[in-house]
């Protein structure tokens, strides 16, 4: 493939997952632009080799300045910008910018004929979960009615409308389903860095007895930027790791960090009770609860599944969560967001 002329679109830049990418392509020599939202704090921390434009998913007018590029160049999109919320409730928001933003890059896309290729990122969560100890592997339609959250649904419509863009039009697209996301350099500090901090600083006073399935930003980084390289058009590729447990993950993390570890871990029928007392209490005050049932929903699944097809096909590897909390301990110190 020859990188010279060829020019990676990234959207969500400025994110955790967007930002890393940024960094990985800018070290093998490509040329970067990042798409970010105006005035970004986070845009700051991508190198200096990558171009920034400034938008929005839901702004047509930015999107055009986005794709346009100097004769001869091709490009490649990899469209991972969307809103991530642990809250399960209906959010015009959040169907806004993941659905009817993917629609717009779908659009752009294929009116944009020096555009090659699109990666979409959507999520483990577009995918219904599986019974009991089955792992979960990619599926070939996506259903909103079968999985649980705004979140999840607007990934489930998202990952469909490029499917169906790949069979009705033509696209040249792949997929790919992370997991969880953890690791170093999350200038924007998403769930899991603050779960981290928490349990460092000692604000974490219990901890949920289930379990998680997170990956190395840097594994997932890679994982992106190979279905760039070598994702077959209309496949979807899971990029997860092996579940770890609540209680593993936090006695690691106090291990690492040298931090006293979470004493005590509430069964998940208690904590779905505190879950619907906060969510209550949250609403009488409009505050943000501590912890909702849906997010003990995600603690008390089926987080296992199966990223083979990603391994054989591209070359998919994760490292262990203790080389990820050891790295992310090392950042956080280093950027003095922990003591």
């Amino acid at each position: 493939m020859n990188h010279s002329h060829v020019k990676y679109l990234v959207t969500g830049a400025a994110g955790f997952l967007g930002g890393t990418i940024c960094r990985q392509l800018v070290q093998r020599g490509d040329a970067v632009r990042a798409f970010v939202l105006p005035n970004d704090p986070a845009a700051k921390d991508l190198p200096e080799e990558v171009e920034i434009v400034e938008g929005d998913l839901t702004d047509t007018a930015s999107l055009n300045r986005l794709f346009q590029v100097e004769e001869g160049t091709e490009t490649v999109v990899l469209h991972i910008a969307s809103i991530v919320t642990v809250n399960p409730d209906y959010s015009s928001k959040v169907m806004e910018v993941n659905v009817d933003g993917t629609k717009n890059i779908i659009r752009l896309c294929l009116a944009h004929p020096e555009c090659r290729k699109m990666v979409y990122c959507s999520s483990t969560g577009a995918i219904p979960e599986a019974d009991g100890n089955r792992k979960i592997r990619e599926v070939r339609r996506f259903d909103p009615d079968e999985v649980v959250g705004c979140y999840s649904r607007s990934k489930a419509m998202a990952s469909q409308a490029v499917l169906d863009a790949v069979h009705d039009q033509g696209l040249n697209a792949c997929i790919v389903h992370p997991s969880g996301i953890m690791g170093p350099e999350d200038y924007a500090v998403g769930e899991t860095t603050g779960t981290l901090i928490k349990i460092i600083n000692g604000n974490m006073p219990a901890g949920i007895d289930g379990s998680f399935n997170l990956c190395d930003v840097r594994d997932l980084a890679a994982g992106t930027i190979a279905a760039a390289d070598r994702g077959e058009k209309g496949e979807c590729y899971i990029l997860a790791n092996e579940p770890v447990s609540f209680r593993d993950f936090s006695r690691m993390v106090s291990e690492e960090a040298g931090c006293r570890p979470v004493k005590m871990f509430l069964p998940i029928w208690a904590a779905n009770l505190m879950g619907s007392m906060m969510e209550k209490q949250a609403k009488r005050t409009g505050t943000k609860p501590l912890m909702t049932r849906f997010s003990v929903y995600n603690l008390a699944r089926n987080n296992r599944f199966d990223s083979s097809k990603a391994a054989s096909e591209l070359g998919y590897t994760t490292r262990s969560y203790r080389e990820t909390i050891r790295d992310e301990i090392a950042w956080l110190k280093q950027t003095g967001k922990i003591a």
